[in-house]
């Protein structure tokens, strides 16, 4: 029988509380938009334009 890896838990980068679900548009508890990066998929601050867990470029949206 095939498992499937567990999936790893994703946090706000600004309130540090985890996400009810993995590629949410904003973190519920603070309110604040989030931003993912396109190549590992990990959420990164608004205004990053490297990504902290994998070094991709990120978009800075105004």
């Amino acid at each position: 029988m095939k498992s499937n890896p567990p999936q790893e838990r994703c946090k706000c980068p600004y309130c540090e509380q985890e996400l009810e679900l993995a590629g949410a548009p904003f973190c519920k508890p603070c309110g604040v938009a989030l931003k993912y990066c396109p190549s590992c998929k990990k959420v990164a601050k608004r205004e990053a334009t490297v990504c902290p867990h994998c070094g991709g470029k990120l978009e800075l949206k105004r």
